[in-house]
């Protein structure tokens, strides 16, 4: 059981408001997005920082030492970190959404005894490995299995504790059958190793590597089905039987970047001349109209998915007696509002960098930043531009891929 100390901990983080939390640290985040540069991951100081005010545990069940936030709370906090540093806000984020999404099969004791670790956090690598790697394999051996693997973006590796490598996406294919393993796997710190990759513009802090295990053996214990995201027969709170939680938690981060960039721009606009203009920024009609135009599109965006989200947690209701899955109509307009949230805030960000002039351009800049952030952040595969035209061929009548209602990491 996850110890009491754990429980009391939380218990008495709970008694400030998250987004108070998020404020008192607010300069440390900011220095450690700084840092998060130069190193392309997060630096271990900064990941204590972010676990110890809970911002990595806020998902979690409270038996099981978290607060149990259902969506908006959720990308609340997401959104708040996002708007001081991308890469920041996106490794709670990701690491807050994992370390929930891997309890939905998971057995009650192991649940218990990996989160009764304070710095319990999961990465999970599944995209197409990045240069040499040593294949993907995964073989019977008794009670366990023993696997080769590697793959990409498994955000803030470097300080996880746990990795969750998940079939089918893992694809990993036992050698002597030619089946695909029908298990996933979890692999503690110590037994995968990261391997440098990340060598991105957007989101660079977030140390989204690679992961590698070689020849590891998994014991039985650490084995979760083979669908490991499906909806949970354990814990109440709806987000672990909700399939677009993927979706809004990336829609969050998008949404806080482009509120990051409104502010810097809103500051910048009291003190910048533009060159040979006469006047200051602010009283330019380009830019308070913009300006104006901006809020409004992010604040209809952000309504658009917290409204639907709040309608499939309504919709799956109890855990005793409600839905294991939404209604296609509503999960529908949950994916579609995450698609529109991320694509409509980069296309603020990319005006509000553009109202900024040569200044957001300066790499010393914050608003040069937001913009590399907001551009990966729409460009992931859960929020991609590509669900548009998904999401409208189901509304003149075409079925939607099965895969729309399944939870899935890549």
């Amino acid at each position: 059981m996850v110890r009491q100390e754990i429980i009391d901990k939380s218990t008495e983080l709970q008694k400030t408001p998250m987004s108070e939390r998020i404020a008192n640290i607010k300069e440390e985040l900011a220095a450690g997005g700084d840092e998060a540069q130069q190193l392309r991951r997060l630096p271990d100081w900064v990941s204590k920082l972010m676990a110890d005010t809970g911002l990595y545990r806020h998902t979690l069940p409270k038996e099981l030492g978290g607060e149990d936030m259902t969506a908006r709370g959720q990308i609340e906090a997401i959104e708040e970190t996002c708007a001081i540093d991308g890469s920041i806000g996106w490794c709670v984020q990701i690491n807050s959404e994992i370390n929930a999404l891997v309890l939905r099969q998971m057995e009650p004791d192991f649940a218990h005894e990996i989160c009764d670790d304070w710095y319990y956090l999961v990465c999970s690598g599944l995209g197409t490995p990045n240069g040499e790697f040593p294949g993907r394999t995964a073989k019977r051996e008794g009670e366990g299995w023993r696997a080769t693997y590697q793959g990409a973006f498994a955000s803030g590796c470097f300080n996880a504790t746990w990795n969750l490598v998940l079939n089918p996406a893992a694809e990993m294919v036992d050698p002597d059958t030619g089946e695909m393993a029908d298990v996933s796997f979890m692999v503690p710190k110590g037994e995968f190793v990261p391997v440098d990759t990340w060598n991105m513009a957007g989101l660079r802090g977030s140390g989204s590597h690679d992961v590698r295990l070689v020849d590891q053996y998994i014991p039985e214990k650490h084995l979760l089905p083979q669908n490991a995201l499906d909806s949970t027969e354990h814990w109440e709170n709806p987000t672990y039987r909700n399939p677009s939680q993927v979706p809004y938690n990336k829609a969050a981060v998008a949404l806080g970047i482009a509120r990051g960039a409104i502010d810097e721009l809103v500051d910048l606009a009291m003190v910048k001349t533009p060159w040979m203009s006469g006047s200051t920024l602010k009283d330019q009609p380009e830019a308070y109209i913009g300006i104006a135009e901006c809020e409004a599109t992010l604040r209809a965006a952000r309504a658009f998915v917290m409204e639907s989200q709040e309608d499939i947690e309504a919709n799956l209701g109890p855990l005793d007696g409600g839905r294991s899955v939404p209604e296609w109509p509503l999960l529908r307009l949950g994916l579609l509002a995450s698609t529109h949230a991320a694509q409509a805030s980069r296309l603020v960000v990319d005006r509000i960098h553009n109202l900024g002039g040569t200044t957001a351009a300066r790499m010393e800049h914050p608003l040069e930043r937001k913009l590399r952030d907001a551009h990966q952040a729409a460009a992931h595969g859960g929020v991609s531009w590509r669900h548009y035209g998904v999401m409208g061929k189901s509304w003149l009548g075409e079925e939607i891929p099965a895969q729309y209602a399944e939870v899935r990491r890549g």
